[in-house]
């Protein structure tokens, strides 16, 4: 069993680390902003949201494969193996999504005379394949190093070298544009992947990758992208319901509103750093307790998480709110309107953080296709809200919006998790009990779910990878 002391000292790694990467972000954030200017730094941020909706599509689930099975084996020969079919399959989709951009790109800027958007699409391109690359890299090493020292490198040293880069290259008197942000972007993402592969336990499995190419047969490439099309959706869920909105804010607003947007948000997701830290370390240990048919253990680890995130996003929500005046003196009186979308944008954080680790649990617990369901129902509508809350109130309108979505998401997601699979996705009310070591009895809610069977270890599918095939 996993101990919720176990569970709270990795996370607190992993969450020091994220806080020092978020205080990074902040003043890469701020800088970029500074530099550019409301539109280009739209346009510059649109693109980005982009290029982010492209990487976690281009491993079409593999990564998601890849950290489950890397979780459940310490085989060398199946990690090497197993690694190499994921990268394989990320090739190929990746090598798709760079030409259907360059398509739209050249449509849009021929065909259709929408200068904006083509700019938009190619700096996408230009940005999304080194993304692809850190974050099959940081999901693999996950369970081989551990959450903590995984997020090194994009949490901390690349908003490092990316500030210290557009910072030199103002003082030379560049006359910076979104463009010249961008290719600097992708530039040092690969700098900083470069720099990560020297890790000793992550250089020996890209190795062990690498001589195991020529054993990937066709096959398990094929059965690899059919068996990760269910976890499409868990890998591009968060990215279309979150880190796409600066597009949808940009399409309804334009792009100087979405500057705005843009940086009240990851303001507010300050709040967050505890939830993201939480959910990389509670991966594997959701992992282990379903393949174990551990249900108790379960239960208290993932009520643990959600306790731990919903007091610490409450209170760096309202500790935000209250400095929230000052963000006008540090980003500059043409970006006043960005502490008037705080107030919603934290709210809708809180919310997030009141469910818990809901993705990891559903990413670990055979519930893809559930998620796949919710989101595709979930996606139009939120688009709908998005559409008419900005048309009828701008881009305040927007922030209201993201509040409503957030709500009626994280209804589906408890709703679903909690009749599937038993699971409590709220905090404890007496906050002592998440860090006790031994979990509160459940076993009268075992005997009254139908869904009890899923968790003995006789009916659990083996998620261990066989030989012969890749997921």
């Amino acid at each position: 069993m996993s101990k919720p002391s176990t569970m709270l000292s990795d996370a607190f790694g992993t969450l020091v680390v994220r806080m020092v990467g978020i205080a990074l972000m902040f003043v890469s954030t701020t800088v970029t902003a500074r530099l550019l200017g409301p539109a280009e730094y739209g346009t510059y941020s649109a693109a980005l949201a982009l290029a982010l909706l492209l990487a976690s599509l281009a491993p079409l689930g593999s990564d998601r494969i890849l950290v489950r099975n890397l979780s459940n084996t310490k085989c060398p020969l199946e990690t090497g193996r197993e690694i190499a079919i994921a990268h394989l399959c990320t090739a190929l989709v990746a090598t798709c999504l760079l030409c259907g951009s360059l398509a739209a790109w050249l449509v849009s800027s021929l065909v259709l005379d929408h200068q904006n958007w083509a700019r938009t699409t190619l700096l996408a391109a230009v940005m999304f394949v080194p993304l692809t690359v850190t974050y099959l890299r940081q999901w693999l090493a996950i369970p081989i190093i551990g959450s903590r020292r995984a997020v090194i490198p994009e949490q901390t040293i690349l908003p490092l070298v990316l500030t210290t880069s557009l910072l030199l290259m103002a003082a030379a008197g560049w006359n910076l544009s979104a463009t010249i942000v961008a290719a600097t972007y992708a530039i040092v993402m690969g700098m900083v992947w470069i720099g990560s592969l020297q890790t000793g336990p992550i250089r020996s499995v890209y190795r062990a990758a690498w001589a195991a190419i020529p054993n990937a047969s066709g096959l398990n490439i094929r059965r690899q992208l059919q068996d990760g099309l269910p976890f499409v959706s868990v890998g591009i869920g968060s990215v279309l319901s979150q880190s796409f909105l600066p597009v949808v804010v940009a399409a309804t607003c334009g792009f100087e509103q979405t500057a705005f947007f843009v940086l009240a948000y990851p303001f507010a997701s300050l709040a967050m750093v505890p939830h993201g830290a939480v959910n990389l370390t509670i991966i594997s240990r959701c992992a282990r307790h379903f393949r174990q048919g551990e249900f108790t253990e379960a239960d208290h680890a993932v009520r643990s998480a959600a306790t731990m995130m919903f007091l610490s996003a409450a209170a760096l929500s309202l500790s935000i709110w209250l400095v929230s005046p000052l963000l006008t003196t540090l980003l500059g009186t043409d970006y006043s309107m960005v502490g008037q979308l705080l107030p919603a944008l934290l709210l809708g954080v809180i919310v997030d953080c009141l469910t818990g680790p809901t993705i990891p649990v559903m990413q670990t617990m055979r519930m893809e296709k559930t998620y796949s369901q919710a989101l595709f129902a979930f996606i139009p509508i939120q688009l709908c809200i998005f559409y008419w809350f900005g048309k009828l109130a701008g881009i305040e309108g927007a922030s209201i919006a993201y509040l409503t979505a957030r709500c009626l998401w994280n209804i589906i997601v408890f709703t679903a998790i909690y009749k599937q699979r038993g699971l409590l996705m709220l905090p404890y009310l007496r906050v002592t009990q998440a860090f006790h070591e031994n979990p509160p009895i459940l076993e009268h809610r075992i005997r009254r779910r139908p869904e009890q069977s899923l968790w003995k270890n006789s009916s659990v599918p083996d998620v261990t990878v066989a030989p012969a095939r890749a997921a």
